[in-house]
């Protein structure tokens, strides 16, 4: 059996079959979770979100023109609602210096405590909402710039020039994050390298 398009379960739900609404949702809750998680770096909070979100979508979804695909329509709806909610709360992860390695620490024995994937969250959840925005949907999501373009209703120009600042943004961020990591890494080989030498040769 041919699975029904979303306009077909859009135009079903509207006629009073909720359970349409229920498979618009389990289609599409995996985006809105993974866009709302990119989006405030908490879980908890990408949850509550997600729900708030679909609630709204019950209430918006008669406005949905078919002019462009559902998913868009629907990033659109996500996007600007975690950018209302998120300029609300002035959301802020902590700061990135709380990741780094105690300084009395033994770098070698710590160094698979260092989160790199935690570290670019929380620098990502320190970026101007806009940049986040389109460097989340671009680099994370992987939507094209004229999909990002249409669900944040900007120009193609104006998709371009904040991936390209946010991306810098995050690249100056993340340097420290990055400098560590190669020095970890260069001390845990030498260590590896050293043990191999002291090791005597089997006669």
């Amino acid at each position: 059996m041919q699975r029904p398009t979303d306009s077909q379960l859009i135009a079903r739900y509207l006629k009073g079959d909720s359970r349409a609404f229920g498979e618009l949702v389990n289609r599409y809750q995996n985006l809105v979770y993974n866009l709302t998680l990119r989006l405030t770096g908490n879980k908890a909070e990408a949850e509550d979100l997600s729900q708030e979100i679909f609630i709204r979508l019950m209430n918006k979804i008669g406005s949905f023109r078919g002019e462009a695909k559902f998913s868009t329509w629907l990033y659109r709806l996500t996007a600007n609602y975690c950018r209302d909610w998120l300029r609300r709360r002035r959301f802020n992860s902590l700061p990135l210096e709380e990741g780094k390695l105690p300084v009395d620490s033994d770098p070698i024995e710590q160094a698979e405590t260092l989160d790199l994937g935690n570290h670019i969250a929380k620098a990502l959840s320190q970026l101007p909402v806009d940049y986040r925005l389109v460097v989340v949907l671009r680099d994370i999501q992987g939507l094209s710039y004229q999909e990002i373009a249409a669900s944040l209703k900007i120009s193609l120009g104006t998709v371009k020039s904040r991936l390209s600042r946010g991306r810098s943004l995050l690249a100056k961020m993340l340097q420290p994050i990055w400098e560590q990591n190669k020095q970890i890494i260069h001390q845990k080989n030498e260590r590896k390298n050293g043990l191999s030498r002291s090791k005597k040769p089997i006669i």
